[in-house]
């Protein structure tokens, strides 16, 4: 079984068992890939590359991804997949699935560009279909359309964390060790199919990571085990073992609804944590509350939606050295960094060093209390005042001045004394 450390380390790989070396036996594959993001985008250029070599295991090389996405303000931006991008720079042919499509239960394998020119007895269109971070599951009528089936790269130790995010739930999980799964995909279940290879990642030189650091380093690490299962294709089938049901764990998809913070019953750990493992993808949220003290005093409040950025466990805050401790949800600024320190439901804090409120640009957790009036008592998350407790110098109230203290503004920047001022602008009043 190979071995790796992360992050980034010579590979050291003692192959055994079913990765045993062995001469190439295939003739080199014709491969249709399958596969959407950048996770998949590493492993599809691996291909390419491949296929160029001389004498490589890579004959012909097609893509399958999903049609073009609507992006942006209005959806007014076409946006291709990451895989799509690269393969129209490679000149790889380019096949859609179906639009809006739940499954492909319904549908066939196009053929090739160069079907018929130089195959034109043989009943197989492709001999292998690889896939990678593709989304669909390939149903049976599918699988037995390549020569010699399908196979698929996960990125955790199967059967541990089958599922469509085994990369947050590693580190949502706090996990030593993760690694590299290719598989023989299975015509009836998700991440089942037999075991071709494996590499093992050990976790420890490292005491946080993050899914984006570690998504690129799994990518390389699969990258480089499916190129040589391609390459030793004969030794890994026959070498290949059913995964252990009983040791099966799951890793179901990240939901959005899991980015709400509740700081009165989450730990400070929890939430750095749950940043590393899905806040590229999804920040975590939360709200503030901003209260205005209208000319006519009527008090209007508006309740802000906050996305979190750049968390991280400080070793010391401000909210250490007060006497007593503040509610969950309090936060100050730290006048060292000029990130927002807010305390958590263990007694200790998060630190937040940028935060975007919705439709605003993203700013620094000290530009965010100069723009929302929070004064140096700080203020809190999640909680929206009472009206009557509402009060003018509050943190988080803002009190729009009365025609009389415009007044006051104008004449000081005139520089004129108050008779002469009403003199000349309210003789007619």
């Amino acid at each position: 079984m190979g071995r790796a450390s992360f992050p980034m380390a010579p590979m050291r790989r003692s192959w055994s068992r079913h990765f045993s070396s062995s001469t190439i036996q295939y003739a080199p594959f014709r491969i249709l890939f399958f596969g959407t993001d950048e996770f998949a985008s590493t492993h599809l250029k691996a291909l390419i590359k491949e296929k160029d070599r001389a004498n490589g295991c890579v004959s012909s090389l097609s893509l399958v991804c999903p049609p073009d996405r609507f992006t942006g303000r209005k959806l007014a931006t076409i946006t291709p997949s990451e895989t799509k991008g690269l393969a129209e720079l490679y000149n790889i042919p380019v096949i859609h699935t179906p639009a809006n499509a739940k499954s492909l239960a319904d549908w066939t394998l196009p053929p090739p560009p160069d079907h018929g020119k130089n195959n034109s007895n043989d009943d197989f269109m492709y001999d292998l279909g690889v896939v990678v971070s593709f989304g669909y599951f390939i149903p049976p009528h599918i699988i037995s359309a390549f020569r010699y089936g399908a196979i698929n790269v996960h990125p955790s130790l199967l059967p541990k964390f089958r599922g469509a995010a085994p990369i947050q739930h590693t580190i949502l999980r706090g996990e030593s060790e993760t690694g590299v799964t290719v598989q023989e995909l299975d015509d009836k279940e998700f991440d089942a199919g037999r075991i071709l290879a494996q590499t093992v990642v050990d976790l420890t030189p490292v005491d946080l990571p993050t899914y984006k650091d570690l998504s690129v380093f799994l990518a390389n690490v699969g990258s480089e085990l499916l190129i040589d299962t391609l390459q030793h294709f004969d030794q890994r089938k026959k070498d290949a073992k059913q995964q252990d049901v009983s040791q099966a764990t799951k890793a179901p998809k990240i939901r959005k609804e899991w980015t709400e913070l509740d700081f009165n019953t989450m730990a400070s750990w929890q939430i750095e944590q749950l940043h590393r493992a899905v806040g590229y993808q999804y920040p975590l949220r939360t709200n503030f509350t901003f209260s205005r003290i209208k000319r006519s005093l009527r008090i209007k409040q508006k309740t802000v939606a906050l996305q979190l950025y750049n968390i991280y466990l400080p070793d010391d805050s401000p909210l250490y050295h007060e006497e007593g401790t503040r509610a969950p949800g309090s936060f100050i600024e730290d006048p060292k960094t000029g990130a927002l320190h807010v305390m958590c439901a263990d007694g200790l804090v998060i630190g937040v060093v940028h935060l975007k409120a919705e439709g605003k640009k993203t700013i620094r957790g000290k530009d965010f209390v100069n723009g929302y009036e929070i004064r140096k008592s700080g203020g809190i998350f999640n909680v929206t005042p009472d009206i009557d407790s509402i009060k003018p110098g509050q943190s988080g109230v803002r009190r729009n001045k009365r025609r009389e203290e415009y007044e006051k503004v104008i004449r000081k920047r005139l520089g004129m004394r108050r008779e002469v001022y009403d003199k000349i602008y309210k003789q007619d009043s």
